[in-house]
């Protein structure tokens, strides 16, 4: 299940990453991911647990992963798999996050990039994917930030599907990563605030309220998205990393 139905967007999901925002956003939390994840993915297994459209997938492919992306929007698998011309080391379909539908042990590396936030109990889901990955894998998440400034411009305007995301904070979401391991984060700031979506009055009240705060104190994990990652040790438990 999903607090929000993705399938009413399916068709046209993609096309933020076309706008010139969207692709500063998106090579900013490339970025990021690539600090804490290891590549080349050299052939290694890599589950793409709430994939979408497979935007992330074919990234995660293009570093060398064979990735298998699930969601559990029908609409959102089709969008996927008539872009698998674009991701050849990439295959999809429909499952649900909190019953991963795998073996122990699949795979070398589990993702969940902008989905937990959405799910009934990320904790279950969470689980689910330490399950499913092999001692030494990694587990690796990303959850829109409730403390950045662009999340809650989106918040006080009302957009869907941010008010139907569990958004989380940075101690969120480590408390929830931190049974599996010692946590490593990222939330990188986008370099200016340029062509954010903040269509209304109080949208830009809030977002330019924000962005003061932010110039005057810490800009770490101001960025809309953290990512973290935790490494599964060798017996099949949490290992802390460095």
């Amino acid at each position: 299940m999903s607090s929000f139905d993705f399938g009413s967007l399916a068709e046209h999901y993609d096309d933020w990453y076309k706008t010139s925002p969207g692709q500063q956003h998106d090579q900013v939390q490339k970025a990021d991911v690539l600090k804490l994840l290891p590549h080349p993915g050299r052939g290694l297994s890599l589950l793409d647990v709430g994939c979408g459209t497979g935007h992330w997938s074919r990234f995660f492919a293009s570093l060398g992963y064979k990735v298998h992306g699930i969601d559990i929007s029908e609409k959102m698998i089709l969008v996927a798999r008539s872009k698998q011309r674009e991701c050849p080391g990439c295959t999809f379909g429909v499952a649900d996050a909190q019953a991963l539908p795998f073996p122990e042990a699949s795979f070398a590396v589990v993702a969940a990039i902008t989905s937990l936030e959405f799910m009934p109990d990320p904790a279950v889901a969470l689980r689910e994917m330490a399950r499913c990955t092999r001692p030494g894998g990694i587990i690796l998440v990303a959850v829109l930030n409730r403390a950045a400034p662009l999340n809650q411009a989106r918040l006080a305007e009302g957009k869907e599907p941010y008010t139907a995301a569990h958004m989380f904070t940075a101690k969120e979401l480590e408390d929830l990563l931190a049974p599996y391991g010692e946590v490593r984060m990222r939330a990188s700031l986008v370099p200016s605030p340029g062509g954010l979506p903040t269509g209304d009055k109080k949208g830009r009240q809030v977002l330019s309220s924000c962005l003061s705060r932010v110039r005057l104190g810490s800009r770490r994990l101001q960025g809309p998205l953290l990512v973290a990652r935790v490494r599964k040790c060798e017996n099949g438990a949490a290992q802390k990393t460095k």
